[in-house]
C-alpha cells in the first residue's frame, strides 16, 4: 500500500461515496498562497499536493460542499508501519457548506488549511492546531463583496456529513468551517463558541454557510 495508493482511495472512492460525484478538483495550494498570505517562503514540497475539491449539491446534501485532502497523508511513515486504528497524518481534512458555489469558497477551505499546516509545523510560536471551537478572523468579508458580513470562521464536528472515515493508513475526522459575522464572534468570546453554534443552527446559517445573510447580533 503506498502513500499514491492512500491518496487514491481518499479522493476517488470514499469522497465521492461520502460527499456524491467531484464537481472540481483538486485546487492545491501554491508557492504564492504561502508567501501573500502567510508571507511563508521556506514551504515543503509535500505542502503543493494539498487542496481543495468542490462536491455540488446532492439530493440528501442542499448545500455546496468543499472539502481539503491532503491533511490525512502519512507523508512520513513507510508502508509497512501504517496501523489503521491510529490517526492517518494529521487526523483530519476540513469541510466548509455553502449556500451558492464560488471559488471564494475553495479559496476559504484552501487559507484554512495552509494556515493549519504552518500551526503543524510550528511557523507560529506557541500556536497549535485548529480545533473545534476555534474562532479564526478573515479580516475580510468571506466572498469579497463588501456588503458581506460573514469575515470570520467558527470550527465544528461536522453536522450532515458523516464523521470522519478510515484510510488503510489510520483514521479521520472531518471538522467543519461556518462562517461568522465580527458581532457573532465577539458574542462567542463571551458565551462560548457551542453556544454560538446552537444559535446558528436555531437560524438555519450553521452547518451550511450563507454569505447574503444578515447577523444574528
Amino acid at each position: 500500500m503506498t502513500l499514491e495508493e492512500v491518496s487514491r482511495i481518499r479522493e476517488e472512492d470514499i469522497y465521492p461515496a461520502l460527499l456524491g460525484p467531484v464537481s472540481r478538483g483538486i485546487f492545491p495550494l501554491s508557492q504564492k498562497l504561502f508567501a501573500e498570505r502567510f508571507r511563508q517562503t521556506d514551504v515543503s514540497p509535500n505542502w503543493l499536493f494539498y487542496g481543495a475539491f468542490e462536491f455540488a449539491p446532492t439530493p440528501a446534501r442542499g448545500s455546496w460542499l468543499y472539502v481539503t485532502s491532503g491533511h490525512s497523508n502519512p507523508w512520513w511513515q513507510q508502508p509497512q508501519d501504517y496501523d489503521p486504528q491510529a490517526e492517518s497524518g494529521a487526523g483530519v481534512e476540513f469541510v466548509f457548506q455553502s449556500t451558492e458555489r464560488g471559488d471564494w469558497a475553495v479559496q476559504t477551505l484552501n487559507n484554512m488549511l495552509a494556515f493549519d499546516i504552518l500551526l503543524g509545523a510550528g511557523r507560529f510560536p506557541n500556536a497549535e492546531p485548529l480545533k473545534v471551537g476555534d474562532r479564526i478572523p478573515l479580516r475580510a468579508p468571506i466572498n469579497g463583496d463588501p456588503a458581506c458580513v460573514v469575515r470570520n470562521l467558527v470550527l465544528s464536528a461536522p453536522e450532515g456529513i458523516a464523521e470522519g472515515f478510515s484510510l488503510p493508513s489510520g483514521k479521520v475526522s472531518f471538522a467543519s468551517f461556518t462562517g461568522i459575522s465580527d458581532a457573532e464572534r465577539d458574542f462567542a468570546k463571551a458565551a462560548g463558541s457551542p453556544r454560538l453554534i446552537d444559535d446558528l443552527r436555531a437560524a438555519g446559517h450553521h452547518p451550511v454557510t450563507n454569505p447574503q445573510r444578515e447577523s444574528l447580533i
